[in-house]
């Protein structure tokens, strides 16, 4: 049976690439919609780039049709400033610095390339090499920002960043063998192996790369919301549930292990005259200021939550109460050493800590926790700006 002929005809597979990318841009548009406001201005630079790419493909495709400085100059520096557009997202979803200057500093290289080899003194080979070099460090950027990202799946990370660092390569081949073989191409449609790979993943790399950029977006989205589900909205600590969480398997680890586990239950003096003289506003920053300084005591592995209210919980693995409890009192002479500032107001502000170690009966974390809120409560009634340690810890009290 004989096998059926085909040739790939390269101004049809811009155009057939100029259609598909405007669709992706149209889906990406319509789902930027419907995510958080977080998202938006990288997913706009992005639908902006789907909208420059076609267009930019468009005008090559009709190379014999229309004027030259149409079909180069114009339909190259399209495809650069969607290549900027494309990093520009990037950057802005990974929230890093946007370079502008680089990026449309190599945009307006690709437009003196185009002049200059295009109108000036044509020539298609010195042409193609220039803008192959240029394209090829553009994708190469969002190649690099893609995978320098934090907290990005792999997979999600290799369907973006594969799409943009495999059409780098190929730009990159494609500048090696015209300089090795200036003759390679005659014609800018002529089609040869190279012409086809340049062509061929051109026309596909805004698909793959818009359909990884919606991947990039959902997989982050979804961790925020996990994320928001675990942490305090206004402290940026631990809920209680997550704290819940994290104490049975702290448990579970200290069991397992034979290590000592300790908590501290931290709450602070007073804290209501705070809201009734300077409001509720004071008073969530005194919030706000109260974790930064308690971070600021505070071990790499131990886990700081917030039990709610003006209440919060420190976590200390592989701590025995001895440990814990000198812990707690650097936690609060760090209090009352040095007043809070809220927005110009000095506040001095005290904290009551009740501490308390894992026992041998202890089977539930609620167990533990019980402990160290009636160790924290004894600390009040006996007169605040104490830390106090649990009895079944081996104390009765620990006053400063």
């Amino acid at each position: 049976m004989p096998f059926v002929e085909w040739s790939f005809d390269i101004r049809s597979g811009l155009l057939v690439g100029a259609f598909l990318t405007l669709l992706t841009g149209a889906v990406l548009a319509v789902v930027a919609r419907a995510m958080p406001a977080i998202f938006r201005p990288a997913m706009n630079w992005w639908v902006a780039a789907t909208l420059l790419q076609p267009a930019g493909f468009v005008l090559l495709s009709q190379r014999d049709a229309l004027p030259a400085w149409v079909t180069i100059v114009v339909a190259n520096a399209l495809i650069a400033a969607a290549f900027a557009a494309y990093a520009m997202a990037l950057r802005r979803f990974h929230r890093l610095t946007v370079p502008h200057g680089l990026l449309w500093g190599m945009v307006a290289a690709a437009v003196a390339v185009s002049i200059w080899f295009g109108l000036v003194q044509p020539d298609l080979t010195h042409r193609l090499i220039a803008i192959s070099i240029v394209l090829a460090a553009m994708l190469g950027y969002c190649a690099w920002t893609i995978y320098r990202g934090p907290d990005v799946r792999s997979l999600v990370r290799h369907v973006a960043g594969g799409a943009f660092l495999l059409a780098a390569v190929i730009m990159a081949y494609r500048a090696l063998v015209l300089t090795w073989d200036p003759g390679q191409v005659s014609a800018v449609f002529q089609l040869t192996h190279v012409q086809l790979l340049t062509y061929g993943v051109g026309s596909v790399l805004p698909v793959v790369a818009t359909v990884g950029f919606l991947l990039l977006c959902t997989d982050r989205s979804q961790r925020e919301l996990e994320r928001a589900a675990r942490m305090d909205y206004l402290t940026d600590v631990y809920n209680r549930r997550a704290i819940e969480e994290l104490g049975t398997r702290a448990i579970a680890s200290a069991r397992r292990h034979g290590t000592p586990l300790a908590l501290q239950v931290v709450d602070i003096d007073h804290f209501k005259h705070i809201n009734d003289e300077l409001g509720h506003a004071a008073g969530d920053l005194a919030l706000v200021r109260a974790v930064e300084r308690i971070r600021e005591c505070l071990r790499t592995e131990d886990i700081l939550g917030r039990l709610g209210g003006e209440e919060f919980i420190v976590l200390m693995p592989n701590t025995d109460g001895d440990s814990a409890v000198a812990a707690a009192e650097r936690i609060r002479e760090a209090f009352s050493q040095r007043p809070l500032d809220l927005r110009g107001e000095r506040r001095k502000v005290t904290l009551s800590i009740g501490v308390a170690v894992l026992a041998p009966a202890d089977r539930l974390f609620s167990q533990l926790l019980q402990r160290g809120d009636r160790a924290m409560y004894a600390a009040k009634h006996a007169g605040r700006d104490l830390v106090m340690a649990d009895a079944m810890s081996g104390w009765d009290s620990l006053p400063d």
